[in-house]
């Protein structure tokens, strides 16, 4: 039951076309968030958990090629998994269906 449910969201999704997965699944969801995190990751690493030093000195170019990086890297993201759920909607779920 799960699953068929989890297969009928992927219709749903697959509705709105690829290219409307590939940037908001893959290039919003998964680019910038981890383009986020990532930077701040790098700021405690750098700084520790002194917040104010977080925006000193080049940081907006260190969030700019996170962005860029990430961003790019979620098209990438975005279009492997879409290859993914695709995949699978047709092995599991529509080749089960025309067998019944």
């Amino acid at each position: 039951m799960a699953k068929k449910k989890h297969f009928e969201k992927w219709g749903r999704i697959r509705e709105k076309d690829k290219k409307h997965f590939i940037i908001y699944y893959g290039v919003l969801g998964w680019g910038l968030s981890t383009a986020i995190l990532v930077f701040f990751i790098g700021e405690i690493a750098d700084h520790g958990l002194t917040f104010a030093d977080y925006f000193t000195g080049e940081w907006i170019k260190s969030l700019l090629i996170a962005f860029m990086s990430f961003m790019l890297g979620g098209v990438v993201f975005g279009y492997m998994m879409w290859g993914v759920y695709e995949n699978n909607y047709h092995d599991k779920y529509i080749n089960t269906n025309r067998e019944r």
